[in-house]
């Protein structure tokens, strides 16, 4: 077994993903490296075997990337099996596993021994520090940007290209709030994500904040209610699930929903009673009926919600 040559990249977040594979791939330090992927929803693992197993013609050595591994997310079936074997006398051809999330079966659990697991953790604010160069930001501003950003890692690299563009001709090359603030756009969906937080902190100035940003962009108010009422469920949904002791990753997958937006929910849940999030989804299902019904002002109605929060 090689196992140096055997790798396993736990992740769904493409930029560590990424990043880890670079790192590989440098500390390889062989220069006519030949890269081949594989996606295995489309491809099978005896696909992947037989190249590792075929002779190089134009490189010393070959590297290849399996995405979506989700043979490692169930049970253990006969192309596990032969992998398995090629792991305990694998060639000397490089192999990456790039997998979501891991089954807690005994049998992958012992497949893992034959891979060297590589770390996937990647805090957005340590990819913010390393991708400033001869920029600066403070530890508030980093802070502020990778929850603007909703630590999409991501984004967070093209939105931190524009700031360093925008910026680049000032002396002092220091990146602000303000300057966040100014340049780096949300989607509606990161609005609600905020709006909805800024609800469960009882923050009413950042409600308003956040609530007059969407209406800017002529968002109707209606689809906002539907919107936030989704955010409430799901709040009202993690706080079940915490009480009966269920960790974020299994939230996550539960709900089907990032594992940074599961972690932002647990966080929030705690500032609401089961009871008040029954309150707040009964005002919004009543404030829709009234919209759709009365001929009142969506804004003023919305607003007073808003108000009473």
């Amino acid at each position: 077994m090689n196992l140096k040559h055997n790798f396993l990249i736990v992740s769904n977040d493409k930029v560590v993903i990424d990043l880890k594979i670079n790192d590989i791939l440098s500390k390889i330090k062989i220069n006519d490296i030949q890269l081949i992927k594989y996606d295995l929803e489309l491809s099978s693992l005896y696909d992947v075997i037989e190249e590792l197993d075929t002779c190089n013609f134009l490189s010393s050595c070959k590297v290849v990337v399996c995405y979506n591994c989700i043979f490692l997310e169930g049970e253990v079936n006969k192309e596990v099996e032969y992998l398995s074997k090629y792991l305990n006398n694998s060639s000397d051809n490089y192999l990456i596993l790039v997998a979501s999330k891991l089954s807690v079966k005994k049998a992958i659990k012992k497949f893992l021994e034959n891979l060297e697991v590589i770390d996937s953790n990647l805090s957005s604010e340590v990819l913010i520090k390393s991708r400033l160069k001869d920029f600066y930001m403070d530890n508030k501003t980093i802070k502020y940007f990778a929850e603007y950003c909703l630590y999409n890692n991501e984004k967070i690299i093209n939105e931190l290209d524009k700031l360093m563009i925008y910026k680049y001709d000032d002396n002092d090359k220091n990146i602000s709030i303000n300057d966040i603030n100014k340049i780096v756009s949300k989607d509606y969906d990161e609005n609600i994500f905020d709006l909805v937080n800024a609800i469960a902190k009882r923050d009413k100035i950042k409600v308003f904040d956040v609530y007059y940003r969407i209406v800017k962009n002529d968002k109707d108010i209606l689809a906002l209610l539907g919107s936030i009422s989704s955010q409430i469920r799901i709040l009202y949904c993690v706080k079940l699930l915490k009480d009966d002791k269920f960790n974020v990753n299994e939230i996550s997958e539960m709900l089907n929903i990032k594992f940074r937006a599961a972690a932002i929910a647990l966080e929030n849940c705690g500032n609401f009673s089961y009871k008040k999030l029954i309150i707040l989804l009964n005002n919004l299902s009543e404030l829709d009926y009234v919209l759709k019904s009365n001929d009142v002002s969506s804004s003023l109605a919305f607003e007073m919600f808003l108000l009473n929060i």
